[in-house]
């Protein structure tokens, strides 16, 4: 079932594409010559149409990648997106026949509808993929406030954009392949995570800013391997990650047993508690290590049996 749902998705979407772009309008001047400027003014608002619902599949096939089945809300949700995507070329030929106050609000609204719906479907599927209870709430947090500044940020485009049409669409062409960077960044730690076991994972979300440094750090390095060979680029970022995490790791138990020395004894107990689940957290990296070594270990062998 997932998979005929999947490829009627895909076929309305390509559908939804290959529409826009027939529909796209040429005009001719009083010589019968191609007004030039009115060309690339379409197939400008045309890529932001393109970019955005491009996106929207990268998105939604990476989330039914992860699921074996399609629940029926799942389907109703999908469906209804389908419905409202189907509508994006007709609202793209009316904001470039007259791109004004009215049809731009129209484009807005729309895109803001499929976008909340999208968001919907996506936290669903990913509820359905997690297994694990801790990482499934951290996960869905993590959906719901990226959801939550996206809605915010195209309803505030919304606005923006009905006393500031040009400048607005500018913004409408940025923000999907932002949004589409943003993709990427997340399949490739998405990727990287998925070789942790799940107690690592756990571990990782909640830190993972303090293991990468930083928020712009982790997305200017995962942005940089998601161009390399994935063969090549994975594995030594997650060597490197998991040396910077035991690193941390080492650094807060010495920090944290030189506060002992000095501490009360309601202290204490806090700080040994810490301890306790920074060595608990310790051992786990240390069984995750070996078991990627030993993994490389039988890899090479197998290679060397082929190449004899």
């Amino acid at each position: 079932m997932k998979d005929r749902v999947v490829v009627f998705g895909d076929a309305i979407i390509a559908i939804i594409l290959t529409i826009m772009v027939l529909e796209l309008p040429i005009k001719y001047g009083l010589n019968g010559v191609v007004d030039i400027s009115a060309l690339f003014r379409a197939v400008g608002i045309y890529f932001i149409s393109f970019c955005f619902v491009a996106n929207l599949w990268f998105q939604t096939a990476y989330a039914f990648n992860r699921v074996d089945t399609v629940k029926n809300k799942n389907l109703v949700f999908y469906l209804v997106l389908l419905f409202f995507l189907s509508l994006v070329p007709s609202a793209t030929r009316m904001l470039i026949e007259d791109t004004i106050q009215q049809t731009i609000l129209i484009y807005g609204i729309l895109t803001l509808i499929v976008t909340v719906i999208m968001q919907r479907l996506i936290i669903s599927l990913n509820k359905q993929s997690n297994v694990d209870e801790q990482l499934k709430t951290q996960r869905i947090h993590e959906l719901n406030r990226q959801g939550l500044f996206t809605i915010i940020l195209r309803v505030l485009l919304l606005i923006f954009a009905h006393f500031f049409i040009h400048a607005g669409l500018i913004i409408y062409l940025i923000l999907p392949i932002m949004t589409f960077l943003q993709n990427i960044i997340d399949r490739e730690e998405d990727t990287l995570v998925d070789e942790l076991g799940q107690e690592q994972q756990v571990d990782y979300y909640q830190d993972r800013n303090r293991v990468w440094g930083g928020t712009m750090q982790r997305y200017s390095q995962l942005l940089r391997d998601s161009m390399k060979d994935a063969s090549k680029g994975i594995p030594d970022r997650r060597e490197q990650i998991m040396y910077e995490w035991n690193k941390r790791v080492d650094q807060e138990i010495s920090n944290r047993e030189e506060q002992l020395n000095t501490a009360t004894k309601a202290e204490k107990n806090k700080l040994e508690h810490e301890l306790r689940q920074l060595q608990r957290q310790k051992d786990r990296l240390k069984k995750q290590k070996q078991a990627f070594e030993n993994r490389r270990i039988q890899k090479d062998l197998r290679h060397q049996t082929l190449g004899e």
